[in-house]
């Protein structure tokens, strides 16, 4: 323990976040963190390195040199009041490049993501916007990236049942009858938990939060604002309390998962989880995962396999996790939290930089229209429409199809439902007959990137073909008489012009070079049928 005459007074506090006592800790913490804030002049505290008055670097409780930023990222683990000051200490302190290096090594992200994956952390949404500042850093997502993490819960509970098996065997004594059979049960159920652990493969992280992420969507009140920070900290005092029951004295009967542990109910919303998908996307190997065939990989689809994908409980089949991570994400583009919609758009419109899976993320028209805008501008142009293939896809390519999820934010049900039946049947099945109460999309800078997203896919012909034949310009007609932002409707204005615009013999070239790269990857795939199952090549 260092000497008190060795420690400036106004850095003692500093000290005492590595004291052995919990309570210490978090008393010393909860007089610290406001010096985390961006306005505070004293902010500089927490982050430098500092000498005590015999000039030496400052001793910690432990007897360690003290660093503050370490000693927050290892509270986060603390005790819930401890920690919840902890992440927001961080998650300040992250606006600092520098400090956010600091804080985003692979240990501490490792912890991060294994920490939102467990429904129990009460946490997490704090854990979502510290994760969310750090992939901002290029070098931190690419970290993240490359991250293989083991698919089971961070906070690991023996099941019912093998607690009981293994407390039965403890207490029997040799003369009881059933002696042999309870101890038979017991090494019954340990080899099971054995050959579980075994099963368990580490995963991509960016796997497991994809799973968070999911069973946020549906958290009840579930707002990315400050008040839920305020709701966090109150139910963490409960907690540490032990004034919260967690359903002690309750007659409904908690359900089993497929490993035989308790199914614990995420509380958390994981709505910045979204923005951190946005900030990775920026990333070639970011995108590159999105667009990618997992093949259980996912947290729920790992329990699945370890349990031969049965319920304990029914005779229900787990259906398995869907094939294109891109496809759970893209269903989010109308939810009502605006965080969780917006990284999602973004991440989306990164993901269309990607030429190379256009035709994996939109599916085709019901007919070639390729023709039609074509015959308008004479013979030659029309000799060079009757050259371009119909716009299709490789049957080994996914059903996923993103256009419905970026023309519905901009829909209006009262304008769409004035439309003639010929520009009805033009638009995809899900932007048909909508409910006439159904809003365009508030946010102008969403609605800029959804544009910007629709300007990317006409980056290729096929993307052409499929927006212009799937109703896209009467989406987009209607929201320009509406649209009061100067930005969103000359973006909008621009992507008329392309997809009005006759197409020529370049698109003939740029049809011909898909064409041959799509016969080279049909050649990689026969020679490696796993290759193709798991990877979309490039087209």
């Amino acid at each position: 323990m260092p000497s008190a005459t060795a420690v400036p007074p106004h850095l003692e506090l500093l000290t005492f976040l590595s004291d052995p006592n919990a309570k210490v800790r978090e008393v010393a913490l909860s007089n610290l963190v406001g010096y985390s804030a961006k306005t505070n002049p004293q902010r500089t505290l927490l982050i430098e390195k500092h000498k005590g008055l015999d000039g030496k670097p400052l001793q910690g409780r432990d007897g360690k040199d003290v660093d503050t930023i370490e000693d927050l990222k290892r509270i986060c683990q603390d005790q819930p009041m401890a920690a919840h000051d902890a992440f927001c200490a961080l998650i300040n302190l992250s606006d600092s490049l520098l400090v956010a290096r600091r804080i985003g090594d692979e240990e501490f992200l490792s912890f991060l993501v294994r920490y939102i994956a467990d429904p129990v952390s009460l946490l997490t949404d704090l854990a979502c916007m510290l994760l969310s500042n750090l992939t901002k850093l290029e070098s931190i997502g690419a970290i993240l990236l490359n991250l293989q993490l083991p698919a089971r819960p961070l906070y690991n509970f023996m099941s019912n049942k093998d607690f009981e098996a293994t407390m039965e065997a403890m207490s029997a004594e040799p003369d009881d009858p059933e002696y042999a059979v309870k101890k038979q049960r017991a090494e019954q159920h340990s080899k099971r938990l054995a050959e579980m652990t075994a099963a368990q493969k580490d995963v991509p992280a960016l796997s497991l939060l994809l799973d968070a992420f999911e069973e946020g969507a549906d958290v009840a009140g579930g707002k990315s604002q400050s008040a839920t920070i305020e709701e966090m900290r109150t139910r963490a005092r409960q907690i540490q309390q032990g004034s919260e029951q967690n359903g002690e004295g309750s007659s409904e009967k908690v359900p089993l998962g497929p490993d035989g542990r308790p199914v614990i109910k995420r509380k958390s919303n994981c709505n910045f989880l979204a923005s951190v998908f946005a900030n990775v996307t920026t990333i070639p190997k970011g995108r590159e995962f999105f667009v990618t065939r997992l093949q259980n990989t996912s947290l729920g689809a790992a329990a699945e396999a370890a349990s031969k994908q049965k319920d304990e409980n029914s005779e229900k089949v787990v259906p398995p996790a869907r094939e294109y991570p891109v496809a759970r994400l893209m269903v989010y583009t109308e939810h009502p939290d605006l965080i969780r919609r917006g990284g999602v758009i973004s991440t989306l419109k990164n993901l269309f930089f990607l030429k190379s899976c256009h035709k994996a993320l939109l599916a085709p028209p019901p007919i070639d229209v390729s023709g039609t805008a074509l015959a308008k501008v004479g013979e030659e142009a029309l000799s060079v429409a009757n050259q371009l293939p119909p716009a299709s896809r490789p049957e080994h390519l996914s059903s996923v199809d993103a256009l419905p999820n970026l023309l519905l934010p901009l829909c209006d049900g009262k304008e769409l439902a004035k439309l003639d039946l010929e520009d009805q049947e033009a638009l995809p099945d899900e932007c048909q007959l909508m409910d006439e109460d159904k809003k365009r999309e508030r946010d102008p800078a969403l609605r800029l990137m959804l544009i910007e997203g629709l300007l990317l896919l006409c980056t290729t012909l096929y993307g052409r073909q499929c927006l212009r034949g799937r109703g896209t310009y009467v989406v987009v007609r209607e929201a320009h008489l509406d649209e009061k932002d100067e930005k969103v409707a000359e973006a909008v204005v621009r992507l008329v012009n392309i997809l009005k615009r006759d197409e020529s013999e370049n698109s003939l070239r740029e049809t011909e070079e898909e064409i041959g790269a799509e016969e080279v990857d049909q050649e990689a795939g026969d020679k490696d049928e796993d290759d193709e199952d798991l990877m979309i090549e490039e087209l």
